[in-house]
């Protein structure tokens, strides 16, 4: 452990550096951080327009105002229930955070999750600062609670899909593409076969120290049977979030879509953000929401509307809670700039011996 002030090591392999301190390519990195808004706020846009405006502001119009507060104590519940969740898989890897400052450092960290791709790993870097701990061991925390969770809520549009007859084209793909990255991280055989064929490939070959990290502590995680056991803090979290989307739909069109068709609405177009590698999703998830809930019965207007209000309140709460937390702890915590950058130290690798393989014992 380092003294507070000081410096603290994160990985032998990876740096986390500061935009403040990093001025080579902070206008290109301006440029990027501009361009996918702009292309998701264009997407957005587009939507609207497709859907009819007029439409869609009839619609905004017939909101139930009754279930803002549902909604909003929903997605706060979902948030806690991230930060419960991360705060254990911390502690299994030495971070001794208390539950406040955990649930904090995850909301801080969602300020950038709304806005740049990646942003998640934010959250990571702000651990690893708070807790002087290794960055790949945090960011290995981060990996698994997210494709546990990933995991669960395609599984939870299911019923509805094998109902409707509808959306399996994409959520197998999704869900085998989630169970072959699981495997590759935590079986030794396929990992080294996978280690080969990226070593012969030119740029992704420059990721192999990142990617031996990331596969030794998401491997000793996902080994760790507290790790699957409290894997119903995700089934809970995904059951608060389809409750909330649900309620949404609910304010807009009572009666019209049931709790497991939204699970299959919140699902799809979560598959939907996330293929399209923008910020939040932003323009490709209002695209999913609207298209779904057209295909379930759902006018126009109304289909548009629940897409600008789940859009509102994602980036919404997580821009006001992120930086209110943010601003709370980066002090006392020690935490970086709000903009981090994750990059390889190459000239640190050669100084530090690599750490072996993980072996998962089904060899």
């Amino acid at each position: 452990m380092t003294p507070r002030g000081r410096a603290r090591p994160i990985s032998p392999r990876i740096a986390v550096v500061t935009a403040e301190g990093e001025r080579t390519g902070s206008a290109r990195t301006l440029v990027r951080r501009v361009l996918t808004t702009g292309v998701g706020l264009a997407g957005i846009a587009a939507v609207v327009v497709f859907l009819d405006p007029a439409r869609v502001a009839t619609a905004l119009r017939h909101f139930n105002v009754l279930l803002i507060a549902p909604i909003l104590g929903l997605s706060l519940i979902a948030y806690l229930l991230q930060g419960l969740r991360w705060h254990y898989l911390l502690r299994d890897i030495g971070v001794r955070l208390s539950l406040r400052d955990t649930v904090l450092v995850n909301l801080a960290g969602q300020t950038i999750t709304a806005i740049v791709p990646l942003g998640d790993l934010t959250r990571a870097a702000f651990a690893a600062a708070a807790g002087d701990a290794d960055f790949g061991a945090v960011a290995a925390t981060v990996t698994v609670q997210e494709l546990s969770y990933t995991l669960i809520l395609m599984l939870s549009a299911l019923p509805a899909i094998l109902a409707l007859g509808y959306g399996l084209a994409a959520l197998i793909p999704t869900a085998l593409g989630i169970a072959f990255i699981v495997a590759s991280l935590t079986v030794s055989p396929l990992f080294h076969v996978l280690h080969g064929a990226i070593a012969h490939v030119p740029l992704l070959n420059r990721l192999l120290p990142a990617i031996d990290e990331l596969q030794q502590e998401t491997a000793a995680l996902l080994h760790r049977p507290d790790t699957l056991l409290l894997s119903v803090l995700d089934a809970a979290r995904v059951v608060v979030s389809i409750t909330a989307f649900w309620c949404i739909v609910t304010a807009l069109t009572p009666g019209h879509v049931g709790w497991w068709q939204a699970a299959f609405v919140l699902a799809l177009s979560t598959i939907g953000g996330a293929v399209s590698l923008v910020p939040g999703g932003v323009g490709a998830n209002e695209a999913s929401v609207a298209a779904l809930l057209i295909f379930l019965g759902v006018d126009y207007g109304s289909a548009g509307a629940v897409a600008i209000i789940q859009r509102t309140l994602i980036t919404g709460l997580s821009l006001g809670l992120g930086f209110a937390s943010y601003t709370a702890i980066r002090r006392r915590l020690h935490l970086g700039g709000l903009f981090q950058v994750f990059a390889r130290r190459p000239d640190v690798a050669v100084d530090a011996p690599a750490k072996p393989l993980v072996h998962s014992g089904l060899t």
